[in-house]
């Protein structure tokens, strides 16, 4: 059977709507789970139901908040607590590199369960250049002959000898925005972007890329292939994934370990 999920990404701060397209008849009331865990943060799963575009739907009576939630490490069995709104959580239970999780509870009468590591802090992580110069470009400046200049792009390396996929996140984290070009009637863009999963050593990040001045993150996530796997090429916000995780039997989602590394880079004017 085939399911689409689409998941908007802004790493560590994801939001997750599920839709099943399909007649009323055909639908399963199947949960759909989102964690993605990171060394040194506290374990947490959130739990959903898939929203259908079909209606009169029959659900299972099962109370997403009220759910037997266990996660198994080193061969000990942690019960998760309910917060309410689908979130589970044990502040006992730290999450740590190279440590392997297995989730498991019971929903619409079947057990359901899911599995993920957590992979090792990228290595050899470097930048290029530690700033950049763009010029404004609004009403008030005035471009050079030929136009605006571009300055090189930003290049970041790492080590990868297995062939590992990373993300790269950049995100400006001044209290105000300065933007670097107008942008007319169109809504500002948000804080941060992000680069394509790459199993590659290294990727550029283009001048134009940049909207606003200041300080910006540049955040290497090593994750992992079911994580991949979420990025649809076409989109830039929003990716689908069309076929259930392979780690999670009898539901759908997410559930997968990723670690990080931080260089800063500064944007400036000329």
């Amino acid at each position: 059977m085939r399911v689409k999920i689409r998941i908007t990404v802004a790493l560590l701060s994801f939001a997750l709507t599920a839709c099943k397209k399909q007649d009323s008849s055909e639908f399963t009331d199947t949960p759909v789970i989102e964690s993605y865990l990171q060394p040194g943060n506290v374990m947490n799963v959130k739990l959903s139901r898939q929203i259908p575009f079909s209606s009169g739907v029959n659900y299972s009576a099962d109370d997403i908040n009220a759910l037997s939630v266990n996660v198994t490490c080193n061969n000990v069995t942690y019960p998760l607590t309910a917060y309410g709104n689908g979130q589970y959580a044990d502040s006992n239970l730290i999450v740590a590199e190279g440590a392997k999780y297995n989730l498991s509870f019971t929903y619409n009468k079947k057990p359901v369960t899911a599995y993920t590591y957590i992979p090792a802090k990228p290595q050899g992580y470097t930048q290029s250049v530690t700033q950049i110069a763009i010029t404004r470009m609004d009403s008030t400046s005035t471009p050079m002959a030929g136009g605006f200049t571009m300055p090189d792009p930003v290049t970041l390396s790492w080590t990868n000898t297995d062939g590992s996929y990373y993300i790269v996140v950049i995100e400006n984290i001044e209290a105000t925005l300065d933007p670097i070009r107008d942008f007319g009637n169109n809504a500002p863009p948000g804080n941060r972007f992000k680069k394509k999963p790459t199993n590659s050593t290294s990727i550029e990040i283009r001048a134009n890329e940049f909207q606003y001045y200041g300080t910006h993150r540049l955040i290497l996530y090593h994750v992992l292939p079911d994580y991949a796997t979420l990025y649809d090429d076409n989109s830039t916000s929003s990716q689908n994934l069309t076929n259930p995780s392979t780690s999670i039997s009898n539901g759908y989602g997410i559930f997968t370990g990723l670690n990080s590394d931080t260089l800063m880079l500064e944007v400036k004017e000329p």
